[in-house]
């Protein structure tokens, strides 16, 4: 058994006949407060590096040791990681995690896993100043969102996710970007049109669902929050914008938008407003949780031509502000 500097290790050593390691197998290691599972380290002949697998256990970011820079390996040192879960914030986490990756040139490699155990994803890690950062695919973006607890009436679309770490540990910034996903009938979408009164909308939304071709986000991550800087949806029956604060430690919304109906014919005039808003639109607010939210729709905004729009709409919120 080893222990000392947060680092706690019990296991057996056993070496090759000519005295060099074959592998050393650690059943239980502790190490920081972000590593608790079983390890081996491999032997891999005279003058290279040695390899590293952990083979069972969690692993958590948020406590992730800061690392900077893209320095690696050599030789591209080989580690392979099998988790039962990789907590990613406090209400995201990936189960089933498997990943090969190197240290030649900086950490990098690919991994899949599934979100909260329920959306299946896979993801390639690159060195980046600050850390590696992530891109993060996966064929229905729809499941991986009710997964993560943000969005439960998606269904299918591609999602396509870059995370790129920040000087501060556990913040990213990130931009996703979604093709042809639908939305079906649920409480946010469901009480923001009906607070709006648009009948049809409603209808597709209890029928197939709306089509949105595509939806993209610029935001900012951390290990309890999103920060939704630039966020937007069109299709041919609506368009939408979003900028806002998701809790996702409590599940709490701070978020607004435009919502242009009949975005096919009302979007000819996007050109004068943000990407998502018709010339001309409806303004709404959330707030409460993702399960009760609070929707609050300025009826008379329709008559405010988006071009004069952010003359009468205050700033959204951001995590500096609290």
């Amino acid at each position: 058994q080893v222990s000392g500097a947060g680092l706690t290790a019990k296991g057996k050593v056993r070496l090759k006949a000519d005295g060099g390691l074959d592998v050393a197998q650690f059943s239980k290691v502790s190490l920081g407060g972000w590593l608790d599972g079983a390890v081996q380290i491999i032997g891999r002949g005279a003058a290279r590096a040695v390899g590293l697998a952990v083979t069972s256990g969690t692993i958590d970011i948020r406590k992730f040791p800061s690392s900077r820079g893209s320095s690696g390996s050599a030789d591209g040192s080989p580690i392979a990681i099998n988790l039962d879960s990789l907590r990613i914030t406090d209400g995201i986490r990936l189960n089933g995690f498997a990943g090969k990756f190197t240290l030649k040139g900086g950490f990098k490699g690919d991994f899949t896993g599934n979100v909260n155990g329920k959306a299946p994803l896979s993801g390639t890690v690159v060195p980046s100043p600050n850390g590696p950062a992530v891109r993060i695919t996966a064929d229905d973006a729809g499941a991986v969102m009710k997964a993560a607890g943000m969005f439960s009436s998606a269904r299918g679309g591609a999602l396509d996710l870059t995370l790129v770490p920040r000087v501060k540990p556990g913040e990213y910034d990130g931009q996703a970007r979604i093709s042809t996903i639908r939305v079906k009938y649920g409480s946010v979408m469901a009480d923001l049109l009906s607070a709006i009164s648009i009948i049809g909308l409603l209808d597709q939304l209890n029928g197939d669902g709306i089509v949105f071709n595509t939806a993209q986000a610029e935001f900012l991550m951390t290990p309890d929050a999103i920060e939704v800087q630039k966020g937007s949806a069109v299709g041919a029956s609506m368009g939408v914008s979003l900028r806002g604060i998701y809790h996702s430690d409590t599940t709490a919304l701070d978020l607004s938008g435009v919502v242009s109906p009949i975005y096919l014919l009302n979007g000819i005039g996007a050109i004068l407003t943000r990407k998502g808003e018709g010339l001309f639109g409806f303004a709404y607010a959330l707030k409460g949780t993702a399960a009760a939210p609070d929707v609050q729709v300025n009826p008379l905004s329709i008559l405010t031509p988006g071009m004069f729009r952010d003359l009468f709409r205050a700033p959204p919120p951001t995590l500096e502000d609290g």
